[in-house]
């Protein structure tokens, strides 16, 4: 475990001095911005689908949803609240500036892991709320539109960072590191589960031990994500989200040829064509 672990996080690393080598720093840093806010969100759904399903000799007191309810129901309306989370974005987000708009992002992502904590802890209970009801306000409607307004931002900043006549490259550089931090996330989750003592195993002579799992809420879910607020200050720049490109924010009488080329190694006469071509 601990040496896939040093594998992982060595790749990250060498992932991450490689983008400031081989992209103009710019895109470097947004780039890194995005790979690093999804390394940093640990995943740890797995251990959460357990907790809602499994029996309860397994999790005693715990809410034993049937598969029908948690992956069918909840999985319509959940993409319902998607859509609703495309147009709070669209109807509020987009009068903030990119900065803040990641920021205020990062926090309601944190915020909203609330709703996992108070129905492991059991507070619904002792609310009065019934767990389908509380799985369905919190997982099921506040999480996937808080998701989504979370998502928003991210996508809008890579749309803005692609240079002109070479958008599929660089949205396909951008998206892969992204994918790739979200892949790294599940990596460190696994590992983080295991440290946590978190255990599902439901074959026979097999045991389960959730008492960990608030802490593995607190740490990967509610503070992990804020790193993406002190890594806006340096990493992204301070552009208005209507700005058609970073260039037109930062230089909007800049031509097509005096533009930052997509990779270092771009040649002189690539950048030659460009302009014959502008």
């Amino acid at each position: 475990m601990y040496a896939e672990l040093v594998i992982t996080a060595s790749v990250a690393i060498a992932l991450s001095f490689a983008m400031f080598w081989a992209m103009p720093p710019r895109l470097a840093k947004a780039t890194l911005f995005l790979f690093l806010t999804n390394t940093v969100s640990v995943s740890f759904g797995s251990a959460m689908q357990y907790w809602f399903t499994v029996d309860e000799e397994c999790n005693p007191g715990g809410p034993h949803f049937d598969y029908l309810f948690f992956t069918v129901y909840t999985a319509v309306v959940a993409q319902v609240f998607s859509a609703v989370g495309i147009w709070l974005f669209n109807r509020y987000f987009v009068k903030f500036r990119m900065r803040r708009a990641l920021m205020i992002s990062a926090v309601i992502s944190s915020v909203s892991s609330i709703g996992d904590l108070a129905l492991v802890l059991r507070w619904n209970k002792a609310w009065g709320i019934p767990d389908k009801a509380f799985y369905l306000l919190g997982d099921t409607i506040l999480e996937p539109a808080v998701g989504m307004m979370a998502y928003m931002p991210c996508t809008v900043l890579m749309s803005k960072l692609c240079p002109k006549n070479m958008e599929s490259t660089t949205f396909a550089i951008l998206a892969s590191f992204s994918n790739l931090g979200g892949a790294l996330s599940r990596s460190f989750g696994v590992f983080a589960m295991s440290a946590a003592g978190i255990k599902t195993d439901l074959t026979d002579g097999g045991s389960c031990d959730f008492d960990n799992l608030p802490v593995l809420i607190v740490v990967c879910g509610m503070i992990l994500p804020l790193v993406a607020v002190p890594l806006t200050y340096v990493l992204i720049p301070d552009m208005d989200m209507h700005a058609e490109s970073v260039e037109e924010e930062s230089s909007p009488d800049a031509t097509e040829g005096e533009r930052t080329p997509l990779m270092r190694g771009e040649s002189e006469g690539a950048r030659g064509g460009l302009r014959n071509r502008a």
